[in-house]
């Protein structure tokens, strides 16, 4: 979980692989919002992954994110919630078998 300056400065999870990250120019990242529609594209988050309150990861709304405009990392997310993510995104994509 990282704090980013996109539209304006929030929490983004960034979706790129760890090893290739340091490697790229920009990275791939999911905006979390406080907005909760209760979608099957959106994945919950709290302060145990980073953020000060219960938020989503939003897979419909995924962007290029400069390396440059990641100021801080924040938190890290729990493994359960990557698995939840990687679901969400194949919901997103039309990626689903």
């Amino acid at each position: 979980m990282w704090l980013a300056q996109v539209d304006k400065p929030r929490p983004v999870v960034v979706l790129t692989r760890d090893p290739l990250a340091g490697m790229l120019n920009a990275v791939i990242a999911a905006p979390v919002t406080s907005t909760i529609r209760g979608l099957s594209t959106e994945v919950t988050v709290g302060p145990r992954d980073g953020v000060r309150r219960e938020s989503v990861a939003n897979l419909d709304n995924v962007q290029l994110v400069p390396r440059t405009r990641l100021i801080r990392r924040v938190g890290r997310v729990r493994p359960e919630t990557i698995a939840a993510i990687c679901r969400a995104l194949a919901i997103a994509t039309g990626c689903q078998p």
